[in-house]
């Protein structure tokens, strides 16, 4: 028996996002077999109610909200629910008002609000959701943590996961870089799931395998509402389509506290160009604003389990994963602001695969401080690229940022520690 289940996570991870490779002979007397394997990621959600009755109570009415084309038929599947009735239990679990937001655009007569209450509805649960992978990973009561995993998976499984393959579709219909990648990312997120409940079945509980399963269940989730995001914000550009902006709203108040603190001003930037005029959208200046706030988390991550002295500890291997998550996110523009640096896309993700796996093992300080300097390197590159003064994992952006011009292109950004809140 592997000593974690981690570097199985890892291996389930690079499984989903490269092409299947030449299956291996049978061990023989010679060879050493292989770590039990995990049993194979549910790619197929759950029966409605089998990980958390109260999600399951809701799902019928979750499935004719996102059918539902007008405000009444929206009113009879929340008011008086079992779907508000689990939304007001995770504002009262978060502190949130999201039940008193969706009353009141449940009353509007603008006619994007079918659409607003929609996004609403998925932003609620998505918030449900996080709060209780943060629960099963820090609650001391094993009961609790594994209530908490099953009503993040029922979320995910039984509405969320819907929105991850829209993104998996479009994907599929593409050939670009991004899309291999993106393809991918429902089955990333279903296999971490299955990763949590076998680390949760352990005891005691493998938290080496927990902690960075909630960790890319996250910060995927991110990746597919940032696609999602672009995508959108384009088609209302395109098709001069209210609906298709208001849909790109919703979608980044789902990262909306992403940006507070790192690049707080970046919020009302973005607000201002999805609420505006549709054809006067930038996707590309939607993106940068949300980027800019994930390259600075990410920058914590590239060297937080190495200046924490979190090496070979659960907590050091969330890290690490987390920044490889991140990263993902970050990888479209990358590739496109970093093009003439001859930034590689495959081998920056090699590199946060084998800082992972360095930093389970927790041996190699060395190669591990060279895995972490090439991070920093590259995610400082693509900051100065998005315009940031000095490459930073805490600092939030100028509250008037000066325009840029040619003539005022900004130095090179420094790389610095990071020690900013989990982000």
């Amino acid at each position: 028996m592997p000593r974690t289940l981690a570097p199985l996570l890892a291996a389930l991870l690079v499984t989903a996002c490269y092409e299947p490779q030449t299956p291996q002979p049978a061990p023989t007397t010679a060879t050493k077999p292989a770590p039990a394997p995990l049993p194979p990621p549910q790619l197929t959600p759950p029966a409605p109610g089998a990980d958390d009755p109260r999600c399951g109570a809701a799902v019928v009415y979750l499935n004719a909200v996102r059918t539902a084309t007008e405000l009444s038929a929206l009113r009879s599947a929340y008011t008086k629910t079992a779907l508000q009735a689990l939304i007001q239990a995770s504002d009262a679990a978060t502190k949130r008002e999201d039940d008193v937001a969706i009353t009141t655009l449940l009353a509007a007569t603008d006619p994007t609000a079918p659409v607003a209450v929609q996004s609403a509805i998925h932003g609620a649960l998505a918030q449900w959701m996080r709060h209780n992978l943060k629960l099963a990973v820090d609650d001391k009561d094993r009961n609790k943590r594994a209530a908490a995993w099953a009503a993040a998976r029922c979320v995910w499984a039984q509405d969320l996961r819907q929105l991850g393959l829209a993104l998996q579709q479009r994907s599929n219909e593409l050939s670009s870089e991004t899309a291999r990648d993106d393809a991918t990312a429902v089955d990333i997120i279903d296999a971490a799931f299955t990763v949590g409940n076998v680390a949760l079945a352990a005891d005691p509980i493998d938290e080496r395998a927990l902690l960075p399963a909630h960790q890319t269940i996250e910060k995927t989730w991110y990746r597919v509402v940032h696609r999602e995001l672009g995508a959108a914000a384009t088609r209302a550009r395109d098709n001069k389509d209210p609906l298709a902006a208001r849909h790109a709203l919703g979608l980044f108040d789902m990262l909306r506290d992403r940006l507070q603190d790192k690049n707080t001003p970046g919020i009302a930037i973005v607000a201002a160009h999805l609420a505006g005029d549709p054809t006067a959208i930038d996707p590309a200046a939607v993106l940068r604003e949300v980027d800019v706030a994930l390259a600075k988390r990410t920058r914590k991550y590239c060297s937080d389990a190495l200046t924490a002295k979190l090496l070979g500890t659960p907590a050091g291997i969330a890290s690490a994963q987390e920044g490889a998550s991140y990263a993902r996110v970050l990888l479209p523009g990358m590739r496109a602001r970093l093009a003439d640096q001859k930034f590689d896309a495959d081998a920056h993700v090699a590199s946060w695969t084998a800082f992972v796996e360095a930093v389970d093992a927790g041996v190699d300080e060395v190669e591990i401080k060279r895995l972490s300097d090439d991070l920093v390197h590259w995610n400082c590159a693509y900051q100065q690229a998005l315009g940031v003064r000095e490459c930073t994992a805490t600092a939030d952006e100028p509250a008037k940022p000066a325009a840029l011009t040619p003539a005022s292109k900004p130095a090179p950004a420094r790389p610095t520690p990071g020690s900013s809140p989990r982000g």
